[in-house]
């Protein structure tokens, strides 16, 4: 069985780092990556969850989620791993080049290959979890199950989930870059067979027009 190894982002395969420079849209809020977003997640505190987002690299966001001197939700350990595959799926369907390079992974095992960690990874030896490289995975199946073309693009409601097609802040930023790949995408298709797998929700009316 293949295996593929990362952890660095600017190494072979960096683009599975959850510290890769790729920002996702979740609940109305833009987060500049994964990272963030999960270290967000560790606490209740409203306003240090925005500090988090705000900060502009992964490294400060993933420091100050390991602070320990911010009190981290009861619950932590019940919901992380949920949290992580919510923050995981939402970036590989977001940018349809990512889904691509995941889904071109095939059935090879993935594997966060570093011994700083010993649960999100392989410890660095193999005794490590690699949690994420197994997440990694399910998110590889679970977009296989909607469709196991390689080069498909989801529509919008579909990459974001409750976002409405006249929400403008949503496509002057990361909307913009990915409708314009939807269109180019349906403009070499044959969109009758999409049409009908895809049928656009009630918000999304005329949307294909």
């Amino acid at each position: 069985m293949t295996k593929i190894k990362f952890y660095k982002v600017d190494g072979t395969y960096g683009f599975l780092s959850n510290f890769a420079p790729y920002p996702i849209f979740i609940n109305g809020e833009r987060w500049h990556t994964v990272e963030h977003f999960f270290q967000a997640n560790k606490f209740e505190d409203k306003t240090l969850q925005e500090k988090i987002r705000s900060l502009d690299s992964p490294m400060k966001a993933a420091i100050e989620g390991r602070n320990r001197q911010n009190k981290i939700r009861a619950d932590w350990d019940l919901v992380k791993e949920e949290i992580m595959l919510e923050a995981l799926m939402i970036k590989f369907l977001q940018y349809p080049k990512l889904k691509i390079e995941l889904l071109k992974t095939g059935n090879a095992i993935i594997i966060e290959h570093t011994s700083n960690d010993f649960y999100w990874a392989d410890g660095g030896d193999g005794t490590g979890k690699n949690r994420l490289g197994g997440l990694l995975m399910k998110v590889r199946d679970d977009i296989n199950k909607i469709s196991n073309d390689v080069e498909l693009v989801l529509p919008p409601w579909i990459s974001f989930s409750n976002i409405s097609q006249y929400d403008l802040f949503w496509r002057m930023g990361l909307g913009e870059g990915y409708l314009e790949q939807w269109f180019r995408y349906l403009s070499n298709i044959d969109t009758i067979y999409y049409k009908f797998k895809f049928p656009e929700p009630k918000d999304w009316e005329g949307i294909y027009d």
